[in-house]
């Protein structure tokens, strides 16, 4: 039977817990007693290695009631799951809308899902109090020696797994959350600080290797006659070249395609465009608030190519002002990469048509307060990421310099003349 023995109140032990064993075996525990805003007294308790650890224990679990109350017990104990199930069901759940304004939610919630199964591997069980900056750094060297393997296709009907390093920006993605997480837990009073706060540049955006790929106009043709009802491949057959022509699935992708490189609007605005928020009498597209990924609404004119193509889809469609514009529910990932393959496009994204999208408006030199507009940027250097100058692009501006310093050498040079 177990035996229990509590230190007398009069003495420097009070709170400290002595319980004994059938087999003589000691454990200690700090305790401390506090009457709750409901009048009910209630006791927290916390094992100890020792008399004079639980000592220390008990000062502290009185020391962080005094200063955050009961949630500030349960935080010493809390593990890095259980914070992860309160997060993930008060979070990380679809976004909720009310009069037009999320109020709760994420929109890409299933990314941060899969992220948080990655924290939940490496810190599971850990107690949230013991995370420290340490525990973050070798969680990001850890994460960064790990490589990804995806699967490429190399030939019809065959894959080849390929490793290649991590990206430090999906380590940052993962910290990021980890770091949401920490401070939400701060602000429910389960812990009294973040690690991150002594952690300076464990999250570097400034590490992470920018994305400056742009379709150049040739390879834009080549991807687009790669669209077509029709393609005419070349290829090597028994050390000949054959020219053969194959029947195209991928003709959907066209007016997609120009689309975005000609409006800048992203992926999935594209997707949940509907007949309803286009225009053609006045060549607009309404992009919707609820569609953005800034929550505001913004309009996009149209090219001619653009018109031209929208008109023959409004024509061939059944004429229902809320069907989705380009028929795309899921995903173009499969035909899009078949079309780059076909086209000889290498190291190409569908969101590296926006990318191209934008940085052929600074090119064409439109204002960038104009292009944020309709790109529906918010952040200057968010936008700023976006422009890349080609070989052109640099090599005018490397003349426009010369013949600036060579107008200002002209003027100082008649200004000496006209002097002497």
């Amino acid at each position: 039977m177990e035996k229990t023995e509590i230190s007398k109140k009069n003495s420097r032990d009070y709170g400290i817990i002595q319980k004994k064993d059938k087999n003589g075996k000691i454990s200690w525990y700090a305790r401390i007693v506090r009457i709750e805003g409901n009048g009910e007294k209630k006791q927290y308790t916390q094992k100890a290695d020792s008399k004079s650890h639980a000592r220390r224990l008990r000062d502290e679990l009185s020391d962080n009631y005094d200063k955050r109350g009961k949630k500030a017990i349960e935080g010493d104990k809390m593990t890095f799951r259980e914070l992860a199930n309160d997060y993930k069901e008060r979070k990380l759940i679809p976004a909720k809308y009310h009069q037009g304004r999320k109020i709760a939610g994420l929109r890409s919630y299933q990314n941060s899902l899969n992220f948080l199964k990655i924290l939940l591997d490496y810190f599971g069980n850990r107690r949230i109090k013991d995370i420290s900056p340490a525990t973050l750094e070798s969680f990001k060297q850890k994460r960064l020696a790990e490589p990804v393997i995806i699967k490429k296709k190399v030939a019809k009907g065959k894959i080849e797994l390929v490793e290649r390093h991590r990206a430090i920006a999906s380590v940052n993605r993962e910290l990021a959350l980890l770091r949401t997480m920490l401070n939400d837990a701060v602000y429910n009073g389960w812990l009294d600080r973040s690690p991150f706060l002594n952690a300076k540049g464990v999250v570097s955006v400034a590490d992470e290797v920018k994305r400056e790929r742009i379709l150049t106009f040739e390879e834009e043709r080549r991807l687009l006659d790669a669209c077509n009802a029709i393609t005419t491949l070349k290829y090597q057959k028994n050390g000949k070249e054959v020219i053969a022509n194959h029947k195209s699935n991928r003709e959907h992708l066209k007016p997609l395609i120009i689309t975005a490189l000609d409006s800048s609007m992203r992926r999935g605005e594209l997707f949940k465009l509907i007949w309803r928020d286009v225009d053609l009498i006045n060549r607009k597209i309404n992009i919707l608030a609820f569609n953005t990924k800034t929550a505001k609404a913004r309009a996009v004119g149209m090219t001619q190519r653009v018109f031209d193509e929208l008109t023959a889809l409004w024509e061939k469609s059944a004429k229902d002002e809320n069907d989705l514009v380009f028929g795309v529910k899921d995903t173009v990932k499969r035909s899009f990469a078949s079309a780059c393959r076909l086209a000889n496009i290498e190291d190409f994204r569908f969101h590296d048509l926006r990318h191209t999208a934008i940085t052929r408006m600074i090119q064409a030199g439109l204002q960038p307060m104009e292009i944020m507009k309709i790109s529906g940027h918010t952040q200057i250097n968010t936008f700023a990421r976006y422009v890349n100058p080609n070989t052109d692009a640099v090599q005018r501006i490397a003349d426009t310099l010369s013949a600036y310093q060579q107008q200002a050498t002209m003027d100082v040079n008649s200004i000496s003349e006209y002097e002497n």
